[in-house]
């Protein structure tokens, strides 16, 4: 495992550590597009100099890299030669597809060789340096107005960027520090008690930040954690131990739920609001042309609950209606809406699935899940086999990632290529990690 250290340069590794730190802290905040383009260039330079290196890595890491490859080389193609925008499409396809691609290649070749820093070291780092910002800043706030800031962000664009990145780190923190002990299992240099300050830190400007999906995805984190450290550590701590300790975790998400509820108006009248919004063809108001309709007692409709499920369900009959798909491109569910003849002000669906499915059809959604299907299996058998916390880790990223796609856009700009880079990251050092075991 050390005769890439011996061979590599000591200021390659320092400068592969130092521009993905950067990458990971300032990727999530705005107006840093040209500077996220710098860094991948300077990242591609350094992979490009170890190239007979990397040549050996490709061939380890088939698997993902032709999962990988098939949904481009499909994506380029439909773009190519399908698509009803193709300028667009093109420009779509490159700005966010294609980059990503090369953000997943920088992954795996710098963190292919051991480094003094791991990526779970980095990513924590990057949402500790964000979550204190956040924290400064409510905290400046509260002293000169008497008010913490709820429902808002500093530090990024919006509230649901800010707690899409959160949870991605807390997925980091609580694996790391529910499993990540022992010499085989340890995952960061960051001790127990460094993870629960970070832990609690970033819990807090979550809840402040008021996210509705930023909580759904903590609640999933804490009850995913809950089942795999019962399943997998209940017969060495003791089931009544396991137990005690599940009854807690049900007892803090239960009171993050109550919390979230208690403090969003809008959660006490989601259902029927959400139940309107099912019923899209009643009214134009889904396509923003309109005002909203009204509840049974008089009241206005949750906006952001009736849009949603009324976006998601006439994606869903867009895609049924052309299962091909229209054309790649961010904005590609409003101008499907516009070409079949619903003038619209909407822009896109609020749903990674549903802009992925109307942009590249079923076939794009097919092959974006079998490319995170292997990422997640990848994880499992690491995790099932040598009980490496690496592939939880990379099981829980993927799945959340996954799992926000259903509510948020996701998979687009920056949050897209922090997602594939961490994940090529995390395949390198579990191939690392494989090295090491077969050689112990």
């Amino acid at each position: 495992m050390n005769d890439h250290l011996s061979i590599e340069p000591r200021w390659h590794g320092r400068l592969a550590i130092g521009l993905s730190l950067l990458f990971l802290t300032l990727a999530n905040v705005s107006h840093t597009i040209a500077l996220r383009y710098v860094i991948l260039l300077l990242m591609l330079v350094l992979v490009a100099k170890n190239y007979a290196d990397l040549k050996s890595g490709w061939r380890e890491q088939g698997r993902p890299l032709t999962a990988m490859g098939a949904f481009l080389l499909y994506a380029l193609l439909h773009t190519l030669l399908l698509s009803m925008w193709p300028e667009a499409s093109v420009s779509e396809f490159r700005s966010q597809l294609l980059i990503g691609g090369l953000w997943f290649v920088a992954g795996l070749a710098l963190f292919r060789p051991p480094r003094r820093w791991t990526i779970s070291d980095l990513v924590i780092t990057a949402g500790c340096v964000l979550a204190l910002v956040e924290f400064a800043h409510g905290a400046y706030v509260y002293l000169t107005t008497g008010l913490w800031p709820y429902m808002e962000a500093f530090t990024t664009a919006t509230k649901l960027e800010f707690t899409f990145f959160m949870n991605f780190v807390l997925a980091f923190i609580v694996a790391a520090y529910c499993l990540g002990r022992g010499a085989r299992r340890k995952i960061t240099h960051i001790p127990s008690w460094g993870l629960s300050c970070a832990a609690a830190l970033i819990l807090f400007v979550s809840l402040k930040a008021g996210a509705r999906n930023g909580m759904i995805g903590l609640v999933y984190l804490m009850l995913s954690m809950l089942l795999v450290y019962t399943v997998f550590e209940g017969v060495k701590i003791g089931w009544g131990k396991a137990l005690a300790i599940g009854a807690l975790v049900l007892v803090g998400a239960t009171s993050i739920t109550i919390y979230t509820v208690r403090q969003d108006s809008r959660n006490q009248i989601f259902f029927e609001s959400a139940t309107a919004g099912w019923h899209y063809a009643d009214t134009k108001a889904w396509l923003r042309m309109e005002p909203q309709p009204k509840l049974s007692n008089g009241m206005d409709v949750d906006g952001s609950a009736y849009e949603r499920v009324a976006w998601i369900h006439s994606g869903l009959d867009l895609i049924a209606a052309k299962p091909m798909g229209y054309g790649y491109s961010r904005n590609a569910f409003t101008n499907a809406l516009t070409a079949t003849g619903h003038p619209n002000q909407v822009g896109h669906s609020h749903s990674g699935f549903i802009d992925l499915g109307v942009g590249l059809g079923v076939g794009g959604i097919a092959l974006w899940l079998a490319f995170c299907g292997v990422l997640i299996w990848t994880g499992y058998r690491a995790f099932r086999l040598r009980r490496d916390t690496l592939g939880l880790v990379l099981m829980l990223v993927t799945c959340g990632f996954l799992g926000r796609m259903l509510l948020e856009s996701v998979n687009k700009d920056h949050m897209l290529h922090i997602f594939l880079f961490t994940a090529a990251a995390l395949l390198a050092e579990l191939r690392q990690r494989e090295k090491g075991a077969a050689h112990a």
